[in-house]
């Protein structure tokens, strides 16, 4: 009888600790995986901050044809100007839903005006920002100024594509490509839309400061 309930006594302890061990491990998994979270959150917190002040100072290296220091993300670091549809906007580095309420946002994947690859540049089709991108024509005049030069680019191709077509916005690039997009169509109609506009303009000039 002893021997019986020693039995059920020992099984009762192991199956406590087994029980133990497991949900410590879920904690732990739990714990871990909060803590990413709370990291991404935190991160992505910061990383929403915009300047909306003066244009900032990226560091150019013009042998090297490269920006060897960045602008942080928010950071208004050039104007674009649009002569045929009269925009001029500021370019901020970034391109979140707070960068595309103020202006242009350039994504931070792609290139700088001068380095000789494909800068992408986004923007909402709202009125006084990309909603004129469609009546851009081939050979019409973009400028982007920086604070190290002013890059003039030409208008070669437009397009609309879907959202997913990662093809039409190419970063890697042979030559200077800027490439600007937005929500297509341009209509005045709110909610989600999945094609997009993309203008494209090869360099055909710059001067450095």
């Amino acid at each position: 009888m002893h021997t019986k309930k020693r039995f059920k006594l020992k099984r009762l302890a192991i199956n406590i600790a087994i029980s133990f061990f497991f949900t410590s491990i879920f904690i732990s998994i739990i714990y871990y995986l909060g803590n990413k979270k709370i990291n991404y959150y935190a991160a992505l917190i910061n990383s929403t901050t915009v300047k909306e002040g003066p244009m900032v100072d990226a560091v150019y290296n013009k042998e090297a044809k490269r920006v060897v220091e960045f602008p942080s993300w928010g950071n208004k670091f050039a104007e674009i100007i649009i002569p045929k549809i009269d925009m001029n906007l500021p370019v901020y580095h970034g391109d979140n839903m707070k960068i595309l309420r103020l202006g242009i946002g350039h994504y931070a994947g792609s290139y700088f005006p001068g380095e000789e690859g494909s800068i992408i540049l986004a923007g909402h089709n709202n009125k006084g920002i990309f909603d004129r991108l469609g009546e851009l024509e081939q050979g019409d005049k973009v400028v982007i100024k920086a604070n190290y030069g002013t890059f003039t680019y030409k208008v070669s191709d437009k397009k609309v594509v879907d959202e997913n077509d990662l093809d039409a916005f190419p970063v890697e690039h042979d030559y200077e490509l800027l490439v600007m997009y937005t929500c297509w169509p341009i209509d005045g109609t709110y909610g989600r839309k999945t094609e997009r506009l993309v203008v494209y303009a090869t360099k055909v000039g710059e001067s450095y400061e």
